[in-house]
């Protein structure tokens, strides 16, 4: 099976976003976490991880989400989720994980509902 993902990473305001468009599956999983690592290093006031046209999630999505906030958190930094995908909605309901990421439909509404609070 091959895999792709692609990520732009852009500013709206003061939120870095991370706009992801593909597979986040164990065989993209090094890029996504290079893509948000690198957004990280940026200390944005908010980071968004743009879900919206990711076609297939797994648990190697999962665990990226999952060390990135942990990443965020240390740095002060929210991390929240665009307009997540179903899949990504399902995964993240299946294994509790939901109620740690902060779900927005635009990256305006996460902008203004996290900038200016702790991660």
């Amino acid at each position: 099976m091959n895999s792709w993902l692609t990520c732009e990473t852009f500013r709206v305001g003061e939120a870095l976003v991370c706009r992801f468009v593909g597979d986040m599956s164990m065989d993209s999983e090094a890029d996504a976490a290079e893509a948000l690592n690198a957004a990280l290093d940026q200390r944005p006031a908010v980071l968004a991880a743009d879900l919206a046209g990711v076609d297939l999630f797994t648990s190697s999505g999962l665990n990226l989400l999952l060390t990135a906030r942990r990443r965020a958190l240390d740095a002060g930094v929210p991390l929240v989720l665009i307009n997540p995908c179903a899949m990504a909605v399902r995964v993240l309901d299946i294994t509790e994980a939901a109620p740690l990421f902060p779900v927005c439909a635009t990256v305006e509404e996460a902008a203004l509902r996290h900038a200016g609070l702790p991660g």
